[in-house]
């Protein structure tokens, strides 16, 4: 099914106020959720109004969000999520250290005790349209080995940065694994095989099963080089913020316990080194010279990261998400439970 933008904003908003949320922060959420679906990346997607829903009966989501700041230092500033939905706490990171950049040039905020907070690259994308070199992380329950273990300790920890530019924002958003694991738990519900260079068994055997993966681990992007990254990443956005890290994480799509999940917005702003419209204009130069490139064989053109994201954006605004039809029916259950007169299915 193809669903308009606002038609699926509403929607989740719909549902994440009949679960508890406030008005105010239903819209952050959908916002979110929406421009992650818009973007192609359905893992970090509206599909996470299941498992918000299955947290907040399994009584492990508090609701309403209520991220309080429980240091402000200058150009820093720690939140903590309180449990409740993480893209409350992420906008609220992201805001604090855009505002600290301006008046420092670098303003830096971490989050502890949060859960999901969806799609970075959507943060930081945003911060970028605001003059700001945008670097974003955040660490996830144990699913991949640190380089040379067969045991699972690292999360995907995932790591976004955006460089505003003329025309075009750059905007790098992977997981430190060669993919996310919400990748993985796709493939299993749909019933399809995985290549061979995601995932370990839990033997450390390569599987192409995806079922077999989620017993076992992830693989680290670029073999110990992703691995340090994700050792990285989960030292500043978990140890340093005061949150979980490491095998103290728990997974936001199991009923476990508190996720403890750590996160990071770091906020450059660009006319504190540069008057920003020439700095654009130098990076938009940069771009066009990468993509003037002499082509390698079988590739039609350069692309520049963010790129393919940006126009499936602009595809979604004109012909509506894309969204599978089973999670079409999962909305309707959802709006069923909470008792709305809204329907995408009509009978």
């Amino acid at each position: 099914m193809r669903i308009p933008v606002e038609v699926l904003k509403n929607v989740a908003q719909e549902i994440l106020i009949g679960l508890g949320e406030t008005k105010e922060n239903a819209e952050v959420i959908s916002e979110i959720l929406v421009n992650a679906d818009m973007r192609g990346v359905s893992t970090h997607g509206t599909y996470l109004l299941k498992v918000i829903s299955m947290r907040v009966e399994g009584g492990q989501l508090k609701l309403p969000t209520l991220p309080k700041v429980i240091s402000d230092k200058e150009a820093t500033a720690v939140i903590d999520g309180m449990d409740g939905i993480g893209m409350v706490a992420g906008k609220m990171a992201v805001d604090i250290a855009v505002e600290k950049a301006k008046k420092y040039g670098v303003g830096m905020s971490l989050i502890c005790n949060t859960n999901n907070v969806g799609c970075l690259g959507v943060y930081t994308q945003r911060a970028a349209k605001e003059g700001m070199i945008a670097i974003m992380s955040c660490n996830a329950a144990p699913a991949m080995a640190p380089w040379g273990a067969a045991e699972k300790f690292l999360g995907t920890n995932p790591i976004a940065i955006s460089i505003p530019g003329k025309d075009t924002i750059f905007t790098s958003d992977m997981a430190t694994s060669v993919v996310a694991r919400g990748k993985i738990r796709e493939a299993s519900r749909k019933g399809i095989k995985i290549p061979d260079n995601w995932a370990l068994d839990s033997e450390g055997r390569p599987t192409t099963d995806p079922e077999e993966a989620l017993k076992g681990t992830l693989m680290p992007i670029g073999g110990p080089k992703g691995s340090s990254l994700a050792m990285a990443v989960d030292i500043i956005s978990g140890i340093l913020s005061g949150s979980g890290y490491g095998n103290q994480l728990k997974s936001f799509h199991v009923l476990e316990g508190p996720t403890r999940v750590g996160a990071s917005a770091i906020m450059i702003d660009v006319s504190h080194f540069m008057e920003l419209e020439k700095f654009k204009e130098l990076v938009e130069g940069y771009f066009t010279a990468i993509k003037a490139l002499k082509k390698a064989q079988g590739v039609e053109e350069i692309l520049i990261p963010g790129e393919i994201e940006f126009r499936k954006e602009q595809k979604s605004l004109e012909d509506g998400i894309e969204i599978d039809d089973k999670l079409v029916i999962t909305f309707d259950e959802l709006l069923k439970k909470i008792n709305s007169n809204i329907k995408l299915i009509s009978d």
